[in-house]
């Protein structure tokens, strides 16, 4: 029950364009990353690593990418779409932005 609780606060916490890029970017086998940066790093375009979600299922990586948002709140955080064969950046967006 916790884990169904859990999933459905996730859902709520991202919004539909995120969780349509993730289906996306699982669907076309692709790796996914996430980066975050603070407000002077992002300046510098110094983003960090955050972990990398090797979730196949979609339920998994709205819940790891709800954890990581929810880590990093007053911070920018963008998700990362990885060609695993080319080894090249596929997709770059920037899904969390402090507030004013």
């Amino acid at each position: 029950m916790k884990r169904k609780a859990c999933l459905l606060l996730a859902t709520i916490q991202l919004s539909p364009e995120v969780v349509e890029q993730l289906q996306q970017l699982l669907s076309t086998g692709y790796h996914i990353g996430i980066e975050y940066a603070d407000r002077r790093r992002f300046r510098t375009s110094s983003w960090k690593s955050a972990q990398s979600i090797t979730a196949s299922a979609q339920s998994d990586a709205i819940e790891t990418v709800s954890a990581i948002l929810s880590e990093h709140s007053g911070e920018y955080v963008r998700i990362i779409g990885i060609d695993p064969k080319a080894k090249r950046r596929v997709v770059e967006k920037i899904i969390q932005r402090p507030a004013s």
